[in-house]
């Protein structure tokens, strides 16, 4: 999709890379963090300051070493996820601090409403992977919120997770409690985010978290986005280039570190609001990003990272919809391999909703099912029994269609497929008091995954130590 939408080319796909290794040589990239200064010196790279300067062996050597897929092992093992090759798996929104209720208001998010994403996510049917930071409580103190997000996530779920990468501390403790349940981290059990600053350098904690991380050989995302017009050339064309540039340069960093420690690529950008000058998400700029960044990935061999349902809305309109369904679809038809925001997001990033997480997941659902491949097998072509009914048959009640009934077409939970008169009797009929009610049966029927009660008091023990010793 993105060749033939973007007319992104081979020689266009170079043109980025080459013009990224020229920034990396001439500029560099700013690594305030003495632990990786040290590294990089000591494998003969230009350090001036903080700043760094890569030559082309350097970035074209780390490359050789990125695996192209990996598996990250759940606690329930029915559950593992594989990242790369055609794959598409999601995860839902990631870092809001705020919540935003059905009447529009917003509030300050607190730990429950952790906890009760949670039990939607272990109750999803079309999400994979939990987030780090799904909303960001404002009820528990900032230094020790991973922990509570962390032990959130290892006991209502028992799908992959996200470490925490906002500091060191929290790196290390997410690696401590992944250790508690899976003993020796000599596979991958969870992928964390690190996230570039722009332009052209990373926070100290970001560069720590990464290389802690990576000495452990867990996964990363390490993506770079910069806003145009603001933190970065106002063009796609240079968003790309310094963009690209400070991924790569991450990249580098994690393999001189492990070689061979899994990376996902992550490139993304969007548009300064010339009128106000917001940062703008979910625009045709921003699904080109997500499009290119598909492309950039295949052509360094490893799996990329995309954008989700985001949307600037702030209520489920058409203007939510549109938006989350352009940059999902573009996500997945572009070949993106792991999503975050895919569920629950508005507002730029900043606001959850839990009756868009139920909305969301119809989209998820609908997008996966789209990226399904059309099925060419000889049954699936029912020639004979085309040949048998012609002219004059009922497909309804064949054996063929009876047993594929139930399974054959996607069905939406909260989409509308009914009569103009059954809407008109229908109550509630607004799709925000319809998700309510989905959101109520949900957590009604949730079920906390099994667990043992020794390795749950450890953890649960572990964090109100490591609270203590802050």
């Amino acid at each position: 999709m993105d060749r033939a939408i973007l007319n992104i080319n081979q020689v266009s796909l170079d043109t980025i890379h080459t013009y990224s290794l020229e920034v990396l040589q001439d500029i560099g990239i700013r690594f305030p963090s003495e632990k990786a200064l040290a590294l990089f010196k000591t494998h003969g790279f230009r350090v001036d300051g903080s700043m760094v300067r890569f030559e082309e062996k350097h970035i074209q050597k780390s490359l050789e070493t990125v695996p192209a897929a990996f598996t990250i092992e759940a606690r329930n093992t029915s559950r593992n996820i594989q990242v790369g090759e055609s794959n598409y798996v999601m995860a839902p929104g990631y870092g809001p601090p705020f919540i935003i209720e059905p009447s529009g208001e917003k509030r300050d998010a607190t730990l429950a409403d952790v906890e009760t994403f949670c039990k939607l996510v272990q109750t999803s049917k079309h999400l994979d992977f939990n987030s780090a930071i799904v909303v960001q409580p404002n009820d528990v103190p900032t230094e020790t919120a991973h922990l509570d997000l962390l032990l959130a996530a290892l006991v209502l779920t028992d799908k992959p997770i996200m470490g925490s990468s906002v500091s060191v501390a929290a790196a290390r403790d997410s690696l401590n409690l992944a250790q508690m349940i899976w003993g020796s981290l000599d596979r991958p059990v969870m992928i964390s985010l690190i996230d570039s600053l722009s332009p052209l350098q990373y926070a100290t904690e970001s560069v720590e978290a990464l290389m802690v991380f990576t000495a452990a050989g867990q996964p990363l995302i390490i993506h770079s986005a910069c806003t145009l017009g603001a933190t970065g050339p106002i063009t796609a064309a240079g968003s790309l280039v310094i963009s690209n540039a400070t991924t790569l340069a991450g990249i580098c960093l994690s393999q001189l570190i492990n070689p061979g420690a899994p990376v996902v690529y992550g490139l993304g950008g969007s548009p300064m609001d010339m009128r106000t000058g917001g940062y703008v998400n979910a625009s045709p700029e921003d699904a080109k990003h997500v499009a290119i960044s598909s492309a950039m990935g295949r052509y360094y061999d490893m799996p990329s990272r995309g954008q989700g349902a985001v949307t600037e809305s702030f209520c489920l309109d058409y203007q939510a919809g549109m938006e989350s369904a352009m940059m999902l679809t573009v996500a997945a038809l572009s070949g993106v391999h792991v999503g975050i925001h895919n569920c629950g997001t508005y507002g730029s990033m900043l606001l959850m909703s839990f009756e868009k997480f139920i909305a969301d997941e119809d989209l998820c659902g609908a997008v996966k099912k789209l990226m399904k491949p059309v099925e060419l097998t000889e049954n699936a072509f029912a020639l004979d029994l085309i040949k048998e009914l012609g002219t004059e048959g009922n497909y309804l009640l064949q054996d063929h269609t009876l047993a594929r009934c139930r399974n054959e077409f996607f069905t939406p939970d909260l989409g509308i497929r009914t009569l103009h008169t059954n809407w008109l009797e229908m109550a509630p009929r607004d799709i925000t008091a319809r998700a309510g009610q989905l959101l109520e049966n949900r957590l009604a029927q949730y079920e906390e995954p099994q667990m043992g009660a020794k390795l749950k008091n450890r953890l649960i023990q572990f964090v109100k130590d490591r609270k203590h010793s802050r």
